[in-house]
């Protein structure tokens, strides 16, 4: 059994980026133990604290001024999370942690690689209850009759977690959802002169620990015909404004398609190119939802935009051609990495959907 470390951060914005300004950890170890980790970080160019941040924590810039660095710091936390021998899983409640660490261990040059994997357990609690609003800990504190402490400090958040974990048997909960299959969707829609042209592929495969196996690729290709029409909004600033609303009319093809997709989701990882904002554009305008799932960007997850952008230009001429199969192909080893990030990798699955084939 691993021992999981509940994490949690507090950050400023200096020059427009996000800086750690403290971290707070609780280690549950497989004895059952827990112990705790909280620190003050000093950013660097650090002046002065936003008077929002300093509200909201309680932390001051005097505090911070007098608080030792970011590389210093973590040097304690990689030997309070070492300590005990075996695996270690990180557990956040929500990207942003994620986010921040990688962004400050590139910034120092520290190997990010110590900060996996990490379960963003804010997800899994909303693919668990297929919730489409992000949950706060308060929110879930209370629900749960778990008496609520301090709130907006870090170690204090990361104790939060924890109890929460522990009351609905998050260990299940994160086994239950680990998974090698993904879906990888993704769609365009081209203004032309009297329609919209839309254009879907879907792939879906199995992720091994070494390679990717794709069992099925799809695409349709349709053009949607719309209508423009002219209405008056009021500003902000109380002034009158045209703006021409363009009203697309959905393809019974495409809402076919779309409809199978989604009944194929389940237990799946959701892969699409640059998010999922594109994608649910064409889903709503079809009237269909799309499922509450683990989803990946590639846009987040390549770091040559040539790669990525060989992939999506092979979207419209999909047809017959196996051009967007091998692109997909090479960008495996991104993807095989994210599963392992995040934990996601199930042996069982995998030796199990072998044997059926």
């Amino acid at each position: 059994m691993a021992t999981l470390i509940f994490l949690d951060i507090e950050a400023t914005l200096i020059n427009g980026k996000q800086h750690i300004i403290e971290i707070g950890a609780c280690k549950w170890s497989p004895n059952n133990t827990i112990e705790s980790f909280e620190h003050l970080i000093r950013p660097s160019k650090f002046k002065r604290l936003n008077r929002h941040i300093q509200n909201l924590t309680g932390i001051t810039t005097e505090e911070l001024l007098k608080a030792p660095t970011f590389l210093t710091v973590m040097k304690e936390f990689m030997k309070f999370c070492d300590e005990l021998e075996g695996e270690k899983i990180f557990v956040t409640f929500g990207e942003f942690d994620r986010k921040v660490l990688e962004e400050e261990f590139m910034r120092h040059q520290l190997n990010k690689d110590f900060l996996y994997p990490i379960v963003d357990f804010q997800q899994k609690y909303m693919i668990e209850h297929q919730l489409k609003n992000q949950p706060s800990l308060n929110l879930l504190m209370e629900s749960l009759n778990i008496e609520i402490d301090q709130q907006h400090r870090a170690l204090a958040d990361a104790k939060s977690l924890l109890k929460i974990f522990r009351a609905i048997d998050g260990l299940k909960l994160i086994e239950n959802q680990k998974t090698n299959e993904f879906i990888f969707l993704v769609s365009d829609m081209n203004q032309k002169e009297k329609v919209y042209n839309a254009s879907i592929t879907y792939i879906s495969g199995i992720v091994e620990n070494e390679y990717i196996t794709i069992n099925e690729a799809k695409n349709i290709n349709r053009d949607l015909p719309f209508e423009v029409r002219t209405v008056e909004k009021i500003t902000a600033e109380g002034e009158t404004s045209i703006v021409q609303i363009y009203d697309i009319h959905p393809n019974q093809s495409i809402k076919n398609f779309l409809t199978k997709t989604v009944e194929k989701m389940n237990h799946k990882v959701l892969i699409s190119t640059s998010g999922l904002k594109t994608i649910s554009k064409i889903f709503r305008l079809h009237g269909i939802s799309l499922p509450k799932t683990e989803s990946m960007s590639l846009k987040q997850l390549v770091t040559n935009e040539t790669g990525l952008n060989q992939l999506t230009q092979y979207t419209d001429t999909f047809g017959d051609d196996s051009n967007i199969i091998q692109q997909f192909e090479k960008l495996q080893n991104v993807i095989i990495e994210e599963f392992k990030r995040r934990n996601l990798l199930n042996d069982e699955i995998t030796s199990k959907y072998y044997h059926n084939i």
